[in-house]
């Protein structure tokens, strides 16, 4: 192993390199890198204290790959960042066997070493580049932050940071103010499911990825759902907008991305469905969603639930009497569908009302009070053919409680 508790300077154009088994950096240790440090090592562990600074770069390789010890194993960098200062400088990742956030043995030094999933948090003040294929981040239960000037690149289905399905260890961003970032997430190595998003001022978000089964928010219909949940909260109750990408392996046999939206989760197997837009094959949006501050809130959990015909709420009774409640024939989860037709009559077979694409704005005006009967006619897309649907809905002006 090397063990630095001092202050160490690489000069612009020169290069350091570390073949140990064990890379250890002391809580005085002072790291000031304007070339570059690269580091073979199966295990670094940087204690609370330690800072790195400068204008270039470390490069983490596959210990196996080393040129000087050519019997040390190949594998995973396990690296153990306490919770540390942020590391400002370029950090290329270059193990295509992954870098895992691993609670690492204390070599020695008196430091008070952070437990649950700080204990391994790796905090990130520059830029960390994934910059080879299967070069992923697993966080093991522990926390991967970025600070409002920390960033990801080169990020895809083959570079990702690994959530895996475990009830904490989060991807975290502290936002200087409304910008895009994305959460290159997925619960396993290649099931990528990103999430991209923008809050309306700065923030701090977390992010990770579970099935449905291991983040307990069930869903009624499986059929129509898919399996995975993204639990997204932030510091703060502020207004964001997210963009949540799926791959649809995971689909209920009657999901469908084009009536789909992302729901968030209510309680007791109820999810609250907002439609968004469907830009590209997987990918949802949904904006303006009030973020909730506590990781164990029931609003911090979302999916993606699609509607079908079985799913449409005709109501059977309303009241438009201007009181700004239940005033308008609303059908929930029209919005959901391409195209639609509603046709109403009278008891005598009098047609009284018709829209094609209905907005769900009809209010009876003109009409008396009774019992009027609906075909309601919907379709998933423009080539798929006419679900209708026939009932009865009572209008009442005099509603009495």
């Amino acid at each position: 192993m090397t063990v630095d508790n001092s202050t160490v300077t690489i000069s612009a154009g020169t290069t350091e390199t570390r073949f140990s088994e064990g890379s250890y950096f002391g809580p005085k240790a002072n790291w000031v890198i304007d070339g570059t440090l690269e580091i073979f090592s199966k295990n670094i562990w940087i204690a609370p204290g330690a800072t790195f600074t400068g204008t270039g770069k470390i490069v983490i390789y596959n210990p196996g790959n080393n040129p000087f010890y050519k019997n040390m194993t190949s594998g995973a960098t396990n690296i153990d960042g306490n919770n540390g200062a942020f590391i400002n400088l370029l950090i290329e990742h270059r193990n295509a066997e992954n870098i895992v956030l691993n609670d690492l043995k204390n070599p020695g030094y008196e430091a008070e070493n952070p437990a649950g999933s700080l204990a391994a948090s790796l905090n990130i003040g520059g830029t960390m580049d994934l910059a080879t294929d299967r070069a992923d981040i697993i966080l093991n239960g522990n926390n991967l932050a970025f600070n409002t000037s920390g960033k990801i690149i080169n990020y895809s289905r083959d570079r990702m940071v690994v959530t895996e399905n475990k009830p904490l260890g989060y991807m975290i961003k502290d936002y200087a103010g409304a910008d895009a970032f994305v959460f290159p997430i997925g619960i396993a190595e290649n099931d990528y499911t990103p999430a991209t998003v923008t809050p309306v001022s700065a923030e701090k978000i977390y992010a990770s990825v579970q099935d449905i089964a291991a983040a307990g928010k069930p869903i009624l219909n499986a059929a129509l759902g898919m399996d995975r949940t993204w639990h997204i909260f932030g510091s703060k109750s502020l207004q964001a907008n997210l963009v949540l990408q799926h791959n649809s392996i995971t689909n209920g046999n009657l999901f469908k991305d084009a009536n789909a939206g992302i729901a968030r989760y209510v309680r007791d197997a109820k999810w609250e469905t907002v439609k968004g837009t469907n830009p590209s094959v997987g990918v949802h949006t949904r904006n303006n969603i009030l973020m909730s501050t506590n990781l164990a809130a029931n609003g911090g959990y979302f999916t993606k639930l699609a509607v079908s015909g079985s799913t449409l709420m005709i109501p059977n009774l309303y009241t438009p009497n201007g009181d700004g409640s239940n005033d308008t024939f609303q059908i929930r989860g029209l919005e959901f569908f391409a195209e639609n037709d509603l046709i109403i009559v009278n008891r005598w077979g009098n047609e009284v009302y018709k829209a094609t694409n209905y907005k769900n704005d009809w209010t009876g005006e003109g009409l008396n009070e009774g019992t009027y009967y609906y075909v309601l006619r919907v379709k998933d897309n423009a080539d798929a053919g006419w679900q209708v649907f026939k009932g009865y809905v009572t209008l009442i002006r005099a509603f009495k409680k």
